[in-house]
């Protein structure tokens, strides 16, 4: 059985995650809290009473990582020197309580720079991340140069594969196979029906990925903790991350593509209401990994493409996929019936960029932004 007793010598462990579904939060967080746990969340997406601790509205989605750094920084008493993360799907291992797991936790890392990970529960293959980690309050006040435990860069996803190899290179991750988090993903179970707020999550899981496999590749710069006596203790040994172990995952996701990209099926669907509209002739903003993941788009299009318009000099006067890579100036002169942004995570700087040609009359169709559902 279960044991929900706490000492008054154990440390709080404070459950914290941003949430978009209160019914979720009403319906997981009571089974925390009657495991010992203090709980905070950030609302976003959709606003409702919630039986937490401490609750703070979001007008945005700041993306999950963003969102546990805020909490951690912003929200949590001083005193907390250990949290559980992960989502309002998550549910605490029922048989420690949160004085138990804590006492074990600061048995293996006294000074509070750790991450303990439960990974009884397989599912998602999630023993090659960390995506329901306790971590303790000199690793997650110190990352990232003090951002917080995890980089913030990512909008969803892979911000938890990162933590992995991050914690495992400072020779401060515990893999717990004792521990079950199980996670009840709506994908679980045939009758979940996805969530409206995961759209926005699938539009930028490609981007995530992208960016992951990137940093994986540099040893994923820019983790250094603040120097303190405590991190200097734990000094980063790239030697630990194992790149070809830490890109499986990755690789998965993109070889996928071949079967289904989201990237080239927005950008098809673009280009096919420009045909509709008797928008004949029709430039494509940006070479960038959008447009290139996205190329077979371009391949046999229902319109001309007159060029492909780029703000990177060195791109200019160059072909892709036999079009031409022009400036915004050179595209006015040729005079397009439209523009089509592609991009995904920088869409809202192309949208900025591509003033001048809006200003000229020329109408600019964003793939993503007015899909993206909107806080309530």
């Amino acid at each position: 059985m279960p044991t929900n007793h706490t000492s008054s010598s154990s440390p709080e462990v404070w459950f914290v995650i941003p949430s978009a579904s209160p019914e979720k939060c009403r319906k997981v967080l009571p089974i925390w809290q009657k495991m010992g746990y203090r709980t905070a969340v950030l609302q976003n997406f959709e606003k409702g009473d919630i039986p937490a601790d401490l609750t703070v509205w979001s007008d945005t989605y700041p993306g999950w990582p963003s969102s546990v750094n805020w909490l951690c920084k912003n929200l949590l008493p001083t005193d907390c020197n250990l949290i559980v993360t992960g989502g309002d799907d998550m549910l605490p291992d029922p048989n420690h309580s949160a004085a138990q797991l804590a006492d074990q936790f600061f048995s293996r890392f006294p000074d509070s720079f750790g991450v303990m990970q439960p990974h009884a529960d397989e599912y998602l293959a999630s023993r090659r991340y960390c995506g329901s980690p306790f971590l303790g309050r000199a690793f997650f006040s110190s990352m990232y140069q003090g951002t917080g435990p995890m980089f913030p860069n990512y909008h969803h996803n892979w911000a938890d594969n990162e933590l992995f190899w991050v914690a495992k290179a400072h020779n401060a991750l515990w893999l717990r196979n004792d521990l079950s988090h199980y996670h009840d993903h709506f994908t679980r179970g045939r009758s979940n029906a996805q969530p409206a707020y995961w759209t926005s999550v699938k539009q930028r899981d490609l981007d995530d990925c992208l960016l992951y496999f990137a940093r994986a590749q540099t040893g994923f710069a820019g983790s250094t903790p603040l120097d303190t006596p405590t991190s200097r203790n734990h000094p980063f040994n790239p030697d630990l991350i194992d790149k070809a172990e830490a890109v499986i995952l990755a690789k998965q996701r993109l070889m996928g593509i071949a079967l289904d990209n989201p990237y080239a099926q927005a950008l098809s669907q673009a280009l096919h209401t420009c045909h509709k509209n008797n928008q004949h002739r029709v430039a494509i903003f940006g070479l960038g990994a959008h447009t290139r993941i996205a190329a077979p788009a371009l391949f046999s299009p229902p319109v001309e493409i007159c060029c492909i318009i780029d703000d990177n000099p060195a791109h200019h006067n160059t072909r892709a996929w036999n079009i031409p890579v022009v400036s915004q100036a050179k595209a006015l002169e040729l005079n397009p019936d439209a523009v089509i942004l592609s991009a995904a995570a920088v869409e809202d700087e192309l949208w900025q960029s591509s003033e001048p040609l809006r200003t000229a009359g020329i109408p600019v169709m964003r793939l993503y932004a007015s899909k993206q559902p909107q806080p309530a």
